[in-house]
Formats: structure tokens, sequence, C-alpha cells
């Protein structure tokens, strides 16, 4: 039996829409998902939290619970950023413990924990609080290409995340580098190691049109779990429709417990949100040789690339960008190939951006970079050149370093003492991780939508939509043998 895992209310979102989906919009898919037959439907990150409190005026722990409501059948399932959590700082296990208590009262059961270094001991801590609690978790392996990614660097990687006591192993690929002939080999090395001991999972982007291949190669090698959007949040960026991988189970002869109509449904409603919110629906992405070995070169993220467009536009300086990109392969070579997410990205980026504009290579290097080579992140997945480290580091002296990260320190006490009253445990997370103005702000202008709001009919929706059009008199509809006309003023 193959299992899916639903992404359309978090990942898709994320990657398509820069995670402006309402909870509204969550809430009137429901109805479909809870009958979709999926194994989890993921529903929130450190991004949709951060989104909703800072642009959308929505309280992510509202939402949360109310989204457990309407799935009562349904798994919730949540990503962590590693011990940033839902924040930008690295937080001590009493803050993770807090965190994850809070999560599973809203109603949360599986959280899947991913670190940008694929350090584990940035997130061991995570699985063992998580199971404590008595939450399903799950170690998530984020793809890179590049020397030192090698399948020997995976299989070792989960053979760390089952000693840490993971429920089970995500491969994931968020970048979309990952193809058919690689999913192979590195499927079969991780089975080697893993032996069985826990179940291993799949995820890839579908962002060079390979995800399909890879989805086949890894349910070829025994894969029984597979990430998956609904179709108006799959593609592009994201990863692949459902009922694509499903076509590819079909196919191979291999069952699912899937509601192929609830889905169809569930795709129905997204594209008539799509619509209303003016989103576009990205069609399934044709591989390009040399658009991949273009990407493949340096690793940026879309979004970032547009942000250097702009910015650059700005200074004027836009025929540079791709000496910009050229530069990020190059920084990120020397920084030990950090994978290129959240917020190495950003740091490889940026530096690259100052090395091109200066004319001299790590002239300006940011604070950020510079807690990076002393080891604040974690560990690098390769060796940083000796001869950038000293560059980076030698005669400089940058202030207002923040102390390393006691991990069994205390902190909460504090913070309550010199910010509080707070309302509840959900609120001084929320002051947190985003500071009260942004919470103040929230609170404020917020739209509670707690109750999941009516869905009308196609038929009907679309006669309410046309009623608006004020240049129409008359509608006329034929199905089969029946037709009908109306008219109005």
């Amino acid at each position: 039996m193959l299992e899916f895992v639903d992404e359309t209310l978090r990942d898709g979102p994320q990657s398509l829409w820069a995670t402006r989906m309402k909870t509204a919009s969550m809430l009137g898919a429901t109805e479909y998902l809870n009958r979709s037959g999926y194994r989890k439907v993921c529903v929130a990150s450190g991004a949709s939290f951060e989104t909703a409190v800072k642009f959308l005026s929505e309280d992510p722990w509202e939402r949360l619970r109310a989204l457990k409501a309407y799935l009562p059948d349904t798994e919730i399932d949540i990503l962590i950023r590693s011990r940033n959590l839902f924040g930008w700082e690295r937080y001590p296990d009493e803050v993770i413990e807090l965190l994850f208590r809070c999560l599973r009262d809203a109603g949360t059961q599986s959280i899947k924990i991913f670190d940008g270094l694929n350090d584990i001991n940035n997130i061991a801590a995570g699985f063992r609080i998580g199971k404590a609690l008595g939450l399903h978790t799950s170690g998530y392996l984020t793809f890179s290409l590049s020397p030192v990614h090698t399948d020997a660097h995976f299989a070792r990687k989960a053979r760390e995340m089952i000693d840490a006591g993971v429920d089970a192993i995500i491969m994931g690929d968020a970048s979309g580098l990952l193809s058919g002939p690689r999913t192979k080999t590195l499927m079969a090395a991780l089975n080697a190691e893993v032996k069985g001991e826990v179940p291993i999972e799949f995820l890839a982007h579908h962002s060079m049109g390979l995800a399909l291949e890879s989805y086949r190669e890894a349910i070829l090698a025994g894969v029984r779990r597979v990430t998956t959007a609904c179709g108006p949040l799959a593609n592009g960026e994201s990863m692949p429709s459902t009922l694509d991988v499903l076509d590819i189970a079909n196919e191979l002869g291999i069952p699912t417990s899937l509601d192929v109509d609830a889905i169809r449904r569930t795709e129905d409603y997204f594209h008539w949100v799509a619509y209303k919110e003016n989103h576009r629906v990205e069609p399934p992405v044709q591989f390009d040789p040399a658009r991949y070995e273009a990407f493949a070169a340096h690793q940026i993220p879309g979004g970032m690339i547009s942000n250097f467009r702009n910015q650059l536009r700005e200074l004027g300086l836009i025929h540079r960008l791709d000496e910009v990109l050229a530069e990020a392969g190059r920084v990120r070579t020397e920084l030990g190939y950090p994978i290129m997410v959240t917020p190495f990205s950003q740091f490889v980026g940026v530096q690259a951006t100052f090395n091109v504009i200066q004319g001299e290579r790590y002239k300006t290097v940011p604070k950020e970079l510079y807690l990076y080579v002393l080891g604040h992140y974690g560990k690098p997945p390769g060796e940083i050149d000796p001869n950038v480290l000293d560059r980076i580091l030698k005669g400089r002296k940058i202030d207002n370093l923040p102390p390393p990260v006691d991990f069994n320190g205390r902190v909460l006490d504090a913070f309550r003492k010199e910010n509080g009253p707070f309302r509840s445990d959900e609120d001084l997370l929320l002051h947190l991780f985003y500071g009260a103005k942004h919470v103040s702000a929230m609170r404020a202008n917020c739209i509670h939508v707690t109750g999941r709001p009516t869905i009308h009919q196609p038929l009907r929706a679309m006669l309410e939509e046309l009623a608006r059009d004020t240049s129409l008199s008359t509608m006329k509809f034929e199905q089969g043998n029946v037709r009908f006309s109306l008219s109005y003023q």
C-alpha cells in the first residue's frame, strides 16, 4: 500500500503563493481533504506562522485548532526548522518543549524536523522532546548536489537520525535537482543502511521537471509513503500533483487508499480560490538540460533570484546578475557546500553580491556569515576553504556577536518577567518569535475565522460570479439534452 502525505496547505502555498493562503481558504477545503485518504496533512511551518502574524492578521494557533476540528479523521503534521523552530534565533530545549507541547495541545500529532546543514546534533533534541510528548517524529534529510553530498553522506546521516530515535526518515529534495538515476542509487544506499528499521518517505519538488521520474524510482525502490499537493498548488516550485503520482502507482500496480473523487473536488475548490485571489496555477515544468546545469551551478532559489534582480536593477547593475550567480556558486564551494535553503542561501547570495559589487572578495562580510564560519549554526557539510576562512576572520572583530546558545539554558522565566504578562503560552511563543510590535498589530486587526465557510455548488458559484458582470443580460446553459436560459436586468 502506498500512502500519501498532503502539502496543499503548507508547502504548496509557500512555494507558489508566497505563503499567503488565508485560514478561510484552508478551512473551505477540509471537507474534501478529510475524506481524501491521506496518511497525514501538513498544515503549518515557521514560515506560515510568521506570515499569518505579520501579513494576514490571523492567529496561527486559532488556525491550527480550527483545522484539527475540521480534519478529525486526519493526522495533522507540522514542519520544524531545526533549533530556529518558528523564529530566527537558535533556542534551547526549554523553548522546544514548550512549542511542541502547545502544538500537540492544539491538535498536532506529527512533526518533521530538518536542519539546513543536515547536522543531526542540531535536531536530535527535537526528536527526543517530541517523542516524550507523544508526537510522531520524522527526520527530514535535505538533498543537495555537491561533491560532499554523496549517497554515502545521506546514508550516514540516516543512521545518525535512527540513533537519535526518529520514527521515520524523509528523503526530501526542495531544490528539484534530484534525477531519476540519482534517486535510484540514493534510495539503494538508504535502504542498505536503514534495513527497514524505520520507514523511509520521499518528497521532491518539480522545479526542474524531474520530480515524477524521481517518484517513480523511489516507489520502485520500496518507498511506501510519498508527499504531494493537489493540482492548483502543485508543479512549478512546488511538488508534483497527487493525481500524477497516483497515476504512477496505478501503472506500477501498487494500491493506495486515496479517494479520487474527494481529491478532484479539492482541486476544483482550489482552482476557485486561485481565481478569486488572483494566484497563478502552474503547469508542469518541462526538463531543460541547459536550465538544469545553470541552476545546479549556484542553486540560489528562484525567489531569491527575483530579489537579486530587483535590487541590482535599482542599483543600475542588472547587467551583472550572471556575475552574481556565478560568484554564488564559488562562494558556496568555499563555504563547505551549505544546502541552499533558509538561512544559508541568503548567506551565500548576500556575500556573492558584495563580492561582485565591491570588486574585492570578502571585503565586507555580514555578521551572519561570520557566525556561520565560527560554527554558530552547526557543522558545514564540507570543509571551509582555509584561505577564505583566514580572509573572513583575520584582523576582524565584529561587535555584538551573540553568545553561544546554552541548549540547557532557561530563558522563559526571564522573558515572561521582562515582556509579560501573556494571555497564554501560545501568546508567549508568538511574542518570543515575532516580537510585541507584530503580535500587537495582529491582535488589533485580527481576522477570526473558526467556522468552515459555506461552499456553494459549482453551478451556483458560477451563476453568482456571472451575475456580477453588469454587461450581461442573458445566460444560456446546455448540459446534454437539458437547455435553459436566464434573462435579468
